[in-house]
């Protein structure tokens, strides 16, 4: 029986971990198949250069047909010469958050030197598979297209929220998440908006200076994040950057109605469902949102069925087979 082993990074107490949500949906399905998967995390964190060696080197001692690495610690290919390896890229963010040489030297430690060790990539949405031709040389042929899997703990909401004002969630708090953006857009309206992750000092006094009525949670489980998706009103989305968009299809599946921005890929993710906005004007986002508020789509919102980690499962089997 063919091995593989999905290597991942190591979690964090305070982290975002849509990467292994998304992996552990497709585990049960390979029970009966040809295919043994072990799963593998990372036994450093993913900070400085002497632990990212660290975690390369752990990569190169591991055991199996088919080494798998699932995002997010693209370097622990660099030392797989000689090894089939698959490596899920989500999205190549740190291009454009990186300026001058450090750019070029996480360029080639995130991309240009992993990618060489590699049989098959995988990217998650076709705007990661674009950006990946548009920075490297690797053969698009080689590049498999296989979405992130909407974990099935999401259900539908089975009545809507009844909120003093309405409730509009925010998720995460990097940079390319538009914090300011949204709150800029949404000043003046009586609305309250939640931020699920931890928010700095200085984020607590850019959303008091606007006069912005909110509340923040961080390191929910999972039914703590069902909880905070149906209690809410509205999903604000308009990221400048990402890799998928999972927020999007979380909220689908729980029946939330979405703003998100008119970008790839958030508008390959929510298209058909999702109210689209330019993340980089607040008008935009500001007309969106009002669009939807003053609509009867908030309450008529239906949740979808969208667990699709069957499909997504075929798809990484037929990867490995393409891969041995």
């Amino acid at each position: 029986m063919p091995k593989v082993i999905w290597f991942f990074r190591k979690k964090r107490e305070l982290g975002n971990f849509s990467i292994e949500n998304s992996f552990r949906e497709l585990l049960p399905h390979f029970a009966g198949t040809e295919w043994e998967i072990e799963w593998r995390e990372a036994g450093w964190y993913s900070e400085g250069l002497w632990n990212r060696l660290r975690i390369a080197w752990e990569a190169r001692k591991l055991e199996a047909d088919i080494i798998h690495i699932t995002g997010d610690i693209n370097f622990a290919a660099l030392f797989l010469w000689g090894r089939k390896v698959v490596l899920t890229i989500h999205d190549n963010g740190f291009l454009e958050e990186a300026k001058g040489v450090k750019r070029w030297l996480m360029k080639k430690v995130w991309l240009d030197w992993p990618l060489r060790r590699c049989t098959r990539v995988v990217a998650v949405s076709q705007a990661t598979k674009q950006s990946i031709l548009a920075h490297t040389r690797y053969p698009a042929d080689r590049i498999h297209v296989i979405h992130s899997v909407v974990p099935s703990h999401f259900r539908g909401r089975t009545q809507l929220p009844n909120n003093p004002k309405p409730v509009l969630l925010h998720i995460g708090l990097a940079p390319n998440k538009n914090l300011r953006g949204h709150a800029e857009a949404i000043q003046g309206m009586d609305v309250k908006l939640r931020i699920i992750g931890e928010p700095s000092a200085a984020d607590h006094a850019m959303l008091q200076s606007l006069g912005i009525d909110y509340e923040w949670r961080s390191k929910l489980t999972d039914e703590q994040m069902q909880e905070a998706y149906e209690t809410s009103d509205l999903l604000l989305f308009c990221s400048t950057l990402e890799g998928f968009g999972m927020p999007i299809l979380e909220a689908r599946a729980v029946g939330l109605p979405v703003v998100t921005s008119d970008i790839p890929p958030m508008n390959e993710v929510g298209a058909g469902w999702s109210t689209f906005a330019d993340p980089s004007l607040t008008t935009s986002i500001s007309s969106a949102t009002k669009k939807i508020l003053d609509s009867d789509w908030v309450s008529e919102a239906s949740p979808g069925a969208l667990n699709n980690s069957a499909l997504m499962a075929r798809q990484h089997i037929q990867l490995y087979m393409f891969s041995t």
